[in-house]
């Protein structure tokens, strides 16, 4: 497969190197074809690798322990909630992605009222207005269990358990716990600097980063 993908991968050099003169649909549809066809085989490849199970993303998920995350919310509003168009134009303000190519993928919504929060919601066809993820942007907000940016490492895994992901080397912050619950496909993440939480996540767990 891997062979495969370099072959089309060459001919799309090509095709892309033809296109540096004038474009002409039957001189290069050998190429295009390929072009489309190697997109195909990249969305199959990375479908195969993060969303089945048995792949590696899956394989890494099993590491731990579910844990019943299903009261998580933020002002009432959970993981996996469909949002109305109605609803997002009544309540939110739409917030610009820091990366342009998440436009295409996810609305970033800041709620009018209520304590700061953001969520991204799906703007893909078979997800489309589904909640995937809410990021905690105000020291008033808390979890269900109460926890709040401040509390220490110790306070977290007291409160929610010993069944998470230890990631020491996170890029972000110095250390992060993950708590899944795979029966709700919910991922709560606690990020931490100093002892002390400095962000918190909550994020479909098909949707969540490894």
């Amino acid at each position: 497969m891997i062979i495969l993908y370099l072959v089309l991968a060459v001919i799309c050099l090509m095709v892309i190197t033809a296109f540096y003169g004038k474009f002409n649909l039957k001189k290069h549809w050998i190429g295009v074809a390929a072009l489309i066809l190697l997109a195909g085989l990249m969305a199959i490849f990375l479908r195969q690798t993060f969303f089945v199970t048995g792949s590696p993303y899956h394989e890494i998920h099993k590491q731990v322990a579910s844990t019943d995350l299903s009261s998580e919310a933020v002002n009432g509003i959970k993981i996996d909630q469909i949002l109305s168009s109605e609803t997002q134009k009544k309540d939110f303000n739409l917030q610009k992605a820091s990366d342009k190519g998440l436009e295409e993928e996810i609305k970033m919504l800041v709620p009018k009222k209520q304590d700061k929060a953001t969520y991204w919601v799906s703007m893909e066809k078979a997800d489309k207005n589904r909640v995937i993820h809410i990021e905690f942007d105000s020291d008033k907000l808390t979890t269900s269990r109460s926890i709040k940016f401040g509390d220490s490492v110790d306070k977290v895994t007291g409160t929610y358990g010993s069944a998470y992901r230890n990631l020491t080397r996170s890029d972000r912050y110095e250390q992060e716990l993950v708590y899944e619950d795979k029966d709700n496909n919910i991922e709560l993440r606690f990020g931490f600097w100093n002892d002390k939480v400095e962000m918190i996540w909550l994020t479909a767990l098909d949707k969540a980063p490894i």
